[in-house]
């Protein structure tokens, strides 16, 4: 990488804060404005309903006791129907502890109460309409059958069998368990204009007293519930192998815990049915990595291997282990730290066959382009090793998936100084992600993010070949393939937090008999493909990984990988070369993102890894100008390769042509709470006579605490973030009123040309909104004189499922003069120079180091 310190990231000017003007909440659907019309016929349906319910859980409990069934202290669970419109809180008052949004209308709710006497008062008063406040059941639509809640908690693969459930046959399932109860935490009280430093320190006291308190008693039904499975599983002689709740500390409050549960069937299926704050059961899956290539080529190289510089990043590499005294890779690895998480195989070392798997891992870490065989090379960070994979590149069934997150990061950055703040994770399922609501492995991701300082670099996943040739076969040939539900990123690449990577094809290769699947810059045949769940863009970015070559002609189709379309990757060696193409896949095109995040942090090693994950993005092109790019070949481009190949000069430095600004410190945001930045634009840009192509891009990568029991982003996070700029010919006073005052709705956001757009019907991209995900990136060419005097953005944070958790965030904004026809970069930075100078606006200066 070049050093260049003429043309440095610049500080972002902060330009005002407030309160925004937000829109407002949807009214009441058409069918609850219906059932609050007909009151009799609605209430009498939900007593009705609630008797059958009573009644059906009275005989089961029954039963269970008729046939001397271990004990369960626990309440009844429901499902119901509500108004999707509706804030589900509304059900507290009826009775109810809510367990788990499932979809959109449809929620699992706990009582203790068996005769639901709660709920049948609040109907009794809806009917009489006895107040105004008396409508909450007119929001509630259906309470169905146990079985349509059984057939929402248990994955599809369980839901298929549950018939054929043995009850003497042995299970390894993993459960998602609600945990919060009823509470709800106190609000922070806001300090007063005119109130004393003593007043406030009074309220703020008795604030925190609430909140303890509030979180003593979230603890409490947490033991209680972990108590109770643990005896419940101790009577059918279970046993629970692991228990995940994602703790780290106080202020955290997770509404879930994890298990995996090694049971009878019997005690699944008493399990399934009658512990009321289940929401989710799947069988344990085991991670299967795939086989390495045998490869018994020699060649001499000569090259001497220099440690990296003594300040240089801490890369943690979770996977199979590392040949540590391998030639190309020993003067990086820290190997007093490493650790292995194999309970029967305490060995950090990689023992896959056919060259290893996580010695290739670090190899793309350290050797991200070519690996020499001559002259000097000096290695660009450290790396630490944890094992987590066995000798068949397998992920085995006591090593539990979130806990071995939750390790990582305790032992490298809590516990280790200096700590590790970017993980390498070319691990996961070899099936398609869940979609219903964030796993417990993805959920610890994101969960760790917010409560540390960390990033993680995730693989999306490989299509299985045999996947790839039932689809050829049934008329989805290649990149068609690529859209079916099967090959949609594993688990767990749908984190929100995680930056997810897909591969692309480095070269073109066609011959008389076979061709490359995929050109440059095409997504590679395997690579696994978005949106990830909740429709949020997955992966992020792609980076080389390989692709397969297709026999012409032949059906099925024959996929091989010859060594001209594999990434040059170190192996394992004596048993072959210490080095060559001879396998692909996104684990080995995520390291070499991780490569990029590793010098972005040694460029700026004070900031949070939020701006890395900014910068990783906002480098990241596409193989076509957007204006070269159809509206359906834009769809498809994003699905398949996101945000496109990053690029380690662009994510660390400038040029004459091109400026980034970033937030070089931690910024953070609760709901009802707004930033709106500036950049002076200057005259000789902006000037009426000029018409140079300008490419606009800005990144916001934030992150929240999240709640697994929610669906859709805006319920799994605690506070949520978007952005919006200033529009066309719109200066920076009426920009700031707008979102401060007036909170007027641009329906042609700006004038500017979005890819993605603030909505699914505003950018090129039809169908897709930057908004959904935490970490929006959006990017349009317009004219320098469509450029105003300032360049203005607005971060605002909207109410998620709890404010006293606000959000963090980093932001980048870029603009490049495309046709390099224009020098961008002095200009601006004397104009941010002089608005600092003035005191019109103070920044704080990032660190830069080399």
């Amino acid at each position: 990488m070049a050093e260049n310190n003429d043309f440095m990231h610049l500080p972002l000017p902060l330009l005002f804060q407030g309160k925004p003007k937000l829109r407002g909440g949807g009214a009441a659907s058409d069918q609850t404005k219906r059932n609050t019309a007909n009151r009799i016929a609605h209430g009498d349906y939900v007593k009705h309903r609630s008797a059958e319910l009573s009644r059906f859980w009275k005989e089961r409990r029954a039963e269970r006791s008729e046939n001397a069934l271990p004990e369960i202290e626990t309440g009844i669970p429901i499902l119901l129907e509500i108004d999707p419109s509706a804030n589900i809180d509304f059900l507290r008052g009826l009775g109810f502890e809510i367990v788990c949004e499932i979809e959109e209308g449809f929620i699992i709710v706990a009582t203790e109460d068996v005769d639901l006497s709660v709920l049948n008062e609040k109907v009794d008063a809806f009917i009489a309409n006895v107040t105004t406040r008396c409508n909450s059941p007119a929001k509630v639509y259906a309470l169905c059958e146990d079985g349509d809640r059984l057939k929402r908690v248990l994955s599809q693969e369980l839901y298929a069998k549950w018939a054929t459930i043995s009850p003497d046959e042995v299970y390894t399932i993993d459960i998602g368990v609600s945990c919060c109860g009823n509470i709800e935490l106190p609000k922070r009280p806001k300090r007063k204009d005119d109130e004393t430093d003593e007043h406030y320190s009074v309220r703020e006291q008795r604030w925190e007293e609430k909140f303890c308190a509030a979180y003593m008693t979230w603890d409490e039904t947490k033991m209680k519930r972990e108590t109770t499975i643990e005896s419940f599983v101790s009577d059918y002689d279970g046993e629970i192998m692991q228990f995940a709740d994602g703790i780290s500390e106080m202020t955290d409050l997770p509404d879930s815990f994890s298990a995996r549960l090694k049971i009878s069937g019997k005690c699944l299926l008493d399990l399934v049915l009658n512990f009321a704050y289940i929401f989710e059961v799947s069988e344990a899956e085991t991670i299967v990595m795939g086989e390495a290539s045998e490869n018994n080529d020699s060649f001499t190289e000569n090259v001497q291997i220099e440690a990296p510089i003594q300040s240089a990043p801490i890369v943690c590499v979770m996977d199979s282990g590392i040949q540590e005294e391998h030639k190309y890779l020993a003067p990086a690895i820290i190997s007093d730290e490493s650790v292995s998480l194999l309970p029967k195989n305490l060995n950090t070392i990689d023992e896959v066959a056919g060259g290893g798997h996580g010695t290739r891992v670090t190899g793309a870490v350290l050797y991200p382009r070519t690996i020499p065989s001559d002259g000097i090379y000096q290695l660009p960070c450290w790396i630490r090793n944890m094992r987590i994979l066995d000798e068949n590149n397998c992920l085995p069934e006591d090593v539990y998936p979130p806990k071995t997150i939750a390790i990582a990061v305790q032992k490298y950055n809590v516990e280790s100084s200096p700590p590790t703040r970017i993980f390498n994770h070319s691990i996961g399922s070899r099936r398609s992600c869940e979609m219903k609501h964030m796993t417990s492995w993805a959920a610890e991701i994101d969960s760790q993010s917010y409560n540390n300082d960390v990033l993680f670099i995730q693989a999306a996943g490989n299509i299985p070949i045999d996947v790839i040739s039932a689809y050829w076969q049934a008329g989805y040939p290649y990149p068609e393939y690529l859209d079916r539900e099967l090959c949609r990123i594993s688990n767990p690449a749908q984190s929100l937090q995680a930056i997810t990577v897909g591969s692309v094809s480095e070269t073109e290769l066609e011959t008389d008999d076979f061709i490359a699947l995929g050109k440059q810059m095409e997504v590679s045949s395997f690579s696994r493909s978005g949106p990830g769940i909740w429709d949020v863009l997955k992966p992020e970015v792609v980076e080389y990984g390989g692709t397969h070559i297709y026999n012409k002609g032949s059906v099925p189709p024959q996929l091989t990988t010859p060594p001209e379309v594999c990434p040059e990757l170190i192996r394992k060696s004596p048993e072959g070369p210490a080095f060559a193409r001879d396998d692909v896949g996104t684990s080995f095109s995520a390291p070499k993102v991780t490569y990029i995040a590793s010098q972005i942090e040694k460029v700026l090693p004070e900031s949070p890894v939020l701006l890395y994950r900014a910068l990783i993005a906002q480098s990241a092109r596409w193989p076509k100008s957007i204006n070269d790019v159809s509206k359906e070949e834009c769809v498809s481009t994003l699905r398949y390769i996101g945000y496109g190949v990053p690029d380690v000069e662009r994510a660390t430095h400038n040029d004459e042509y091109r400026i980034t600004l970033v937030t070089p410190s931690l910024m953070e945001l609760g709901d009802d709470e707004a930033h709106i930045f500036r950049v002076p634009i200057p005259e000789e840009l902006s000037n009426v006579g000029e018409d140079y192509d300008i490419l606009v891009e800005v990144t916001l990568s934030y992150v929240a605490n999240p709640r697994r029991t929610r669906r859709y982003v805006k319920g799994y996070l605690s506070t949520w973030l978007d952005w919006c700029c200033s529009r066309i010919g719109e200066n920076a006073e009426t920009f700031a009123r707008r979102i401060f005052e007036t909170g007027s709705i641009i329906d042609d956001d700006g004038d500017f040309n979005w890819v993605l757009g603030e909505a699914t019907n505003r950018g090129v991209a039809e169908g897709y909104s930057r908004k959904n995900g935490t970490l929006q990136k959006d990017w349009c060419i317009v004219k320098s004189n469509q450029l105003s005097d300032a360049f203005c953005i607005a971060v605002r944070g909207h109410k998620g499922w709890g404010g006293l958790f606000k959000a963090k965030y980093s932001l980048a904004v870029s603009f490049e003069a495309i046709n390099q026809d224009i020098p961008i970069y002095e200009p601006i930075r004397t104009e941010i120079e002089s608005v600092v100078e003035s005191g019109e606006i103070e920044v704080e200066m990032p660190e830069n180091k080399q």
